[in-house]
């Protein structure tokens, strides 16, 4: 009769449970992201199909795939949305650009105490301290003004009319207004041409301020303010939504505002999709310039861009850490019992940590305030019958 080797059986066991581990970390894997925004709605649609796109190019050689976890109730308070979808096991919550700033400090504390990377598609919130477990995809409040800028030095205006949608848009539009002083990062200083390094300075340029009415049958009496008491030919708009573009050039055509010596720069980064629009109703004789942050050819809309940019962020973390071994191991939350996802520090770092390149809109890669260290912006014409990129703007966070 053999000795019983207990020893043995001891090996053996370690051996099998090595083996099935490696198995397991071979396999793929199926994992939730979560999102704050109501299934039907624009930013959900936008995630789904950058989730089906993950999925059908990327989930054979990277192993892995995804499913989404949304609230049911589209109208709670953004707390309560977070506390929901956490429950569902996700690796990170996506936040897409209809939540309010304001909602911010929550959605900051929520992301830390839970231990759960948060990804905004949108620049979220302030950006002078670290943001810890909130990582913000689109560029930061201001940068885009700030390429507009040195776009309107290239037309040499001496004066525009900037005319901007909401009170909350100021800060992104203050760059066009003054200039930030180097040596004092609290105060401005307003904005001077300089013809060069060593002349003196031309005079300064005029910046005349105007919001946009709330309601767009008044666009037209606005233009008629423009051109008859203003006397403004220099134009820039600033608006998030496109329908305003739409809105207003129309208008402005049917009043012979499209001629020379009109001149629009439009900070909307989607400006090329509305060149069908253009062709239908044109010609243009005015010159109509603009900024344009995706990269690729055919254009796709900014923020369909950013979200599909989200998630192969997300996607490429969870491959990485499933290729060292260590997938994310998933667990769902409760918000009254104060959990934490104790792989929550290990997901957030390998997002963190990542650098790609050739994406959408540039190279994904995050400084420690959660900000995409690089942001590129083309300056866009419309040279009939069609825009075409004429200058690129590269921004850098410091």
């Amino acid at each position: 009769m053999r000795a019983w080797c207990p020893r043995g059986r001891s090996i053996k066991i370690r051996l099998i449970f090595i083996f099935f581990t490696l198995l397991s970390n071979l396999q793929a894997i199926t994992v939730n992201i979560g999102t704050t925004s109501l299934k039907g709605s624009l930013p959900y649609e936008n995630l789904r199909y950058a989730v089906e796109r993950w999925n059908s190019e990327q989930a054979t050689h990277t192993e892995v795939a995804f499913r989404i976890a949304s609230p049911s109730a589209g109208l709670a308070p953004i707390e309560e949305r977070v506390c929901e979808v956490v429950q569902h096991s996700v690796v990170a919550i996506i936040v897409p650009p209809s939540e309010p700033r304001l909602d911010s400090p929550m959605l900051h504390s929520m992301c830390h105490h839970l231990q759960i990377p948060c990804l905004a598609v949108h620049n979220f919130g302030p950006s002078t301290t670290v943001s810890d477990f909130l990582s913000q995809m689109g560029p930061r409040r201001g940068l885009a003004a700030q390429a507009t800028r040195e776009f309107i030095d290239t037309l040499r205006w001496t004066s525009f009319l900037l005319a901007y949608q909401s009170n909350t848009d100021l800060e992104d539009v203050a760059p066009l207004m003054f200039d930030r002083n180097e040596n004092d990062h609290s105060t401005f200083r307003p904005v001077v041409k300089q013809e060069n390094d060593l002349g003196p300075p031309t005079p300064k340029i005029i910046v005349k301020v105007k919001r946009l009415p709330n309601n767009t049958d008044e666009f037209e009496p606005f233009l008629k303010y423009i051109r008859n008491r203003l006397k403004q030919t220099n134009i820039v708009i600033h608006s998030s939504n496109i329908t305003v573009l739409y809105s207003l050039i129309q208008l402005a055509r049917g009043m012979n505002m499209t001629e020379q010596p009109y001149s629009y720069v439009f900070t909307h980064t989607d400006l090329s999709l509305l060149e069908d629009f253009f062709n239908a109703i044109g010609p243009f004789h005015c010159n109509i310039t603009g900024l344009q942050l995706v990269k690729n050819d055919p254009m796709m809309k900014t923020e369909l861009a950013l979200t599909t940019e989200t998630v192969w962020t997300i996607g490429h973390a969870v491959s990485r850490l499933k290729e060292l071994g260590q997938p994310p191991r998933t667990a769902s939350l409760l918000c009254d019992a104060k959990d934490t996802w104790k792989d929550g520090r290990r997901m957030h770092e390998a997002i963190r940590n990542l650098r790609l390149p050739h994406q959408i809109t540039g190279e994904i890669s995050f400084d420690t305030y959660g900000r995409r260290k690089e942001t590129r912006f083309y300056g866009v014409g419309r040279i009939s019958p069609q825009f075409v990129k004429v200058k690129l703007y590269q921004r850098k966070n410091d």
